[in-house]
């Protein structure tokens, strides 16, 4: 891992610390972390993701095509060991779903976009953007099973995914890119602000959203989701790639992203069919702590 590497693994663990101890300080609270993420989704990182696109060659799409396919190839893996876990300890129904959707679901948005853009620059920060086409599919996936299994409205998962900004931010960046639509100063200018606010905004807001209480009481459930979610999933990714002869940045981002902890978004699921948002809540949490470790650990043995 080179120093570049390391400075902003280190500027994202202070960032992220920093939004800790505001909250532990009072100067914000837990569920302030809810306006900045309507912030970051709705304005900072769909302004991110239409520039990255707006300036990428268009011409590699073509490369870049495997690596969403990936990230639903590793999610279904891991999946179904946390499901075979899940079944060894004939846990009830709503709690192996608790389970299951945090060891599959991975935060390659929040935590994944700043580390790809911080380290690789723009061309890292496309390809982390394709990694993520594959986990909205994920979640929209996830959302049909869960939705099979214990009741609820399909359409609600699918306006969630077709209506969420930052898969807007693809569409009308490659669009504008394509087309060579001019942005002109002032639309450049406020773009460009809104992306620059992203990265800061992401990390203070998972700061202000860590929660070591309820921990405890889960343990198990987290350790082995961080064990699956950190360890076992860049591990398949790796060897997917290397199956399919992917190579270069792809084959690096790839990998990283696959390394990401929990999803944010596995506890909006949790919420919508009534799982136990605790555990959940807990295995997404305590893999971002623990990756705040293993990241640098993955990005420098690869």
């Amino acid at each position: 891992m080179d120093l570049k590497s390391v400075e902003t693994v280190l500027s994202i663990i202070v960032m992220v610390i920093l939004g800790y101890l505001i909250r532990r300080w009072g100067v914000l609270e837990a569920k302030d972390a809810q306006s900045l993420n309507k912030i970051v989704v709705n304005l900072a990182i769909p302004s991110m993701i239409f520039l990255a696109m707006y300036g990428a060659d268009l011409s590699i799409i073509p490369i870049l095509v495997p690596i969403p396919l990936v990230c639903i190839m590793v999610a279904a893996i891991t999946g179904t060991l946390a499901y075979i876990w899940t079944r060894s300890k004939n846990l009830p129904q709503k709690t192996r779903w608790s389970i299951i959707i945090p060891a599959a679901m991975l935060n390659s948005g929040f935590l994944g976009y700043p580390i790809a853009l911080g380290v690789f620059g723009t061309d890292g920060l496309v390809r982390a953007i394709f990694y993520d086409m594959g986990s909205i599919l994920v979640f929209i996936g996830f959302g049909i099973i869960l939705l099979f299994i214990f009741g609820g409205r399909y359409q609600d998962i699918l306006k969630r995914a077709i209506i969420f900004p930052p898969l807007w931010g693809i569409i009308l960046g490659t669009a504008a890119n394509y087309w060579t639509i001019p942005l002109g100063f002032l639309v450049d200018d406020v773009l460009g602000y809104l992306a620059g606010a992203a990265i800061p905004l992401i990390m203070i807001s998972l700061g202000l959203s860590l929660e070591l209480k309820g921990i405890k009481e889960n343990i198990e459930a987290a350790t082995i989701t961080s064990i699956i979610r950190l360890i076992i999933s860049p591990a398949i990714a790796f060897l997917i790639v290397y199956m399919i002869g992917m190579s270069g940045l792809e084959r690096t981002v790839t990998i990283i992203q696959a390394a990401m902890p929990s999803a944010m978004l596995s506890m909006v699921l949790a919420i919508n069919y009534e799982l136990d948002l605790k555990l959940t809540a807990s295995c997404v949490f305590f893999t971002t702590i623990l990756s705040l470790v293993t990241l640098p650990i993955i990005m420098a043995l690869i």
